[in-house]
């Protein structure tokens, strides 16, 4: 939740150090849309910026026959590891790689892809990739830096890597100063950071990583002593890490929110779905069904933004009420609004406190 992501759409990008200065005005329009959506939290307007991207790239030379530009091949795995298709991402990049061997735009995202996938383990390889570029002043080439040295756990190093994305003035602004905001928070965490360091730095959080978080890192489960079980034959968890964690909370009673066979566990995790979460916590551990319609009726709304027939509506107002969810200044509580990785993690935390 951040009152000045709309500036975003604003802010004059100057990726020229990135990005040839040969390239045509398109390319230049594509990096700002793509970097204006990775600064964006709220899906709906993220989803917006990413989709005119990526028709603005088919419409490019990549589409006309010219099987050949790189950039357009950075650019769209750029448009796939903002979208957590890490899969197409690697493909992408490694085909503009091979045809353009020293494009700093590239090395930087090939760094981030790295660390996205590989985590701790990836991080060498991807300040390897990092190094030859160092003299370039882009605020990305920055915040992989950075992001490398918080996974390696020099949050020293880090936050001035942060702080030069932040000061030079251009794009991904809000994404430095959300960096700079995890490390000023991470001291109040209650758990070994380097368990999580993986998962803290996420922009957005899916739901198979929630699951983890819940069951392998605060294991949740044992708070819950009213086990009300819930089918667990999910058909499309086979493919997540994860799915052990998911299956046996479903038995405890979570996600009772999901209907049918399918979890979707790469869906993002809306603050809406994770006052959802909150919900279930209550109801299960204080055995209290009723908890879930507690508010169902309520009026005035709470919230300026969401009325009592919203379907998250009870929950977001459970979540705020005990504590563990707020809203903003403008008594807003942002249902749609995706849940970062140091917000999921805070909000798991009070709950088991």
């Amino acid at each position: 939740m951040k009152k000045y992501i709309m500036v975003l759409l604003l802010v004059s990008v100057s990726c020229s150090q990135l990005i040839k200065p040969d390239s045509k005005r398109e390319y230049e329009n594509i990096y700002k849309h793509l970097t204006n959506a990775e600064s964006l939290e709220n899906p709906v307007q993220k989803e917006k910026l990413l989709t005119r991207a990526y028709d603005i790239i088919q419409q490019s030379a990549l589409t006309k026959g010219e099987k050949t530009d790189s950039r357009s091949l950075a650019l769209l795995s750029y448009y796939y590891f903002l979208k957590g298709n890490y899969k197409d991402a690697e493909i992408n990049i490694g085909s503009a790689q091979s045809l353009s061997a020293d494009d700093p735009f590239i090395a930087v995202l090939q760094a981030r892809i790295m660390l996205a996938t590989k985590g701790k383990s990836g991080v060498q390889a991807a300040l390897g990739l990092l190094s030859p570029y160092e003299k370039y002043e882009n605020p990305m080439m920055y915040i992989a830096a950075g992001d490398a040295y918080f996974l390696k756990g020099d949050y020293t190093t880090a936050r001035d890597n942060y702080k030069k994305a932040l000061l030079l003035d251009k794009e991904l602004q809000v994404v430095a100063a959300n960096r700079l905001e995890i490390i000023s928070r991470i001291s109040t965490l209650t758990i070994d950071v380097a368990k999580v360091s993986d998962f803290i730095l996420q922009p957005a959080m899916t739901r198979d990583k929630v699951a983890y978080l819940m069951y392998e890192i605060f294991e949740i489960q044992k708070y819950i002593s009213a086990v009300k079980p819930l089918d667990a034959n999910f058909i499309d968890i086979e493919k997540s890490h994860y799915s052990t964690a998911i299956i046996n909370l479903r038995k405890k009673g979570f996600f009772s929110y999901i209907d049918g066979g399918s979890f979707e566990p790469f869906m993002i995790v809306s603050r809406g779905e994770m006052a959802k979460i909150v919900e279930d916590f209550l109801v299960l551990s204080k055995n209290n069904e009723g908890l879930r319609k507690k508010y169902a009726h309520e009026s005035p709304s709470f919230f300026n933004d969401s009325k009592p027939d919203n379907p998250y509506y009870n929950a977001l107002r459970l979540a705020c009420d005990v504590g563990v969810m707020s809203v903003s200044l403008s008594q807003d509580a942002y249902p749609d609004e995706a849940v970062t990785g140091l917000q999921a993690i805070m909000i798991i935390q009070k709950l088991v406190k």
